[in-house]
């Protein structure tokens, strides 16, 4: 199945990835706003909200109840006991629901950055390029499912920028560890 976007950027990946800071603040159970202390286990789920906008929220164990209609991905962690520094990402598919998500949302200038960040962590590969009338489109493919997704150049202000890379962080970064096979 082929993805289109109809998005116009001229970044480099590098650039983008150098200007992410992803420190985070402590965690809350977003249904008892009780602090997640370390060796506590808990879900982060994408939610998309009436308003259209995603967000992140995280659920102490006790609180979780599945994901709803309106979760894009969901995956489970535990807070380390660790003095900061490392960042992790959440679950590879959970990353390629939320691009697929902002595919769909027509979020096209999200859809460029995403795509250049999935390329860089080799989720995502480029296939091919064609200089089109409406710019240059890159081929991409899901290098474990084949799935291909095209995206056109474009230019961005530094501004959106690092807005977008404000909400990747909170979407998707963590300073925590993924369980493993705790997403869908």
């Amino acid at each position: 199945m082929l993805k289109t976007t109809d998005i116009a950027c001229n970044l480099q990946p590098s650039v983008i990835m150098q200007q992410f800071d992803f420190r985070r603040g402590g965690k809350k159970c977003c249904v008892s706003d009780q602090p997640l202390e370390p060796g506590d286990f808990y879900y982060s789920a994408l939610i998309e909200q009436d308003n259209g906008e995603t967000v992140r929220l995280d659920y102490a164990i006790e609180n979780w109840d599945g994901p709803g209609d309106d979760c894009i991905g969901f995956w489970k962690q535990q807070i380390p006991d660790l003095e900061g520094g490392k960042v992790y990402w959440a679950p590879r598919d959970v990353q390629i629901a939320y691009f697929e998500h902002a595919i769909e949302k027509e979020k096209l200038d999200t859809v460029f950055v995403l795509s250049l960040l999935l390329i860089q962590k080799r989720i995502l590969s480029m296939k091919d390029t064609f200089d089109t009338e409406d710019g240059v489109l890159s081929v991409l493919v899901d290098r474990q499912t084949s799935e291909v997704y095209e995206v056109l150049d474009c230019d961005i202000a530094e501004e959106r920028i690092s807005e977008i890379q404000q909400e990747l962080a909170e979407h998707l970064f963590s300073n925590q560890p993924v369980m493993p096979g705790e997403s869908e």
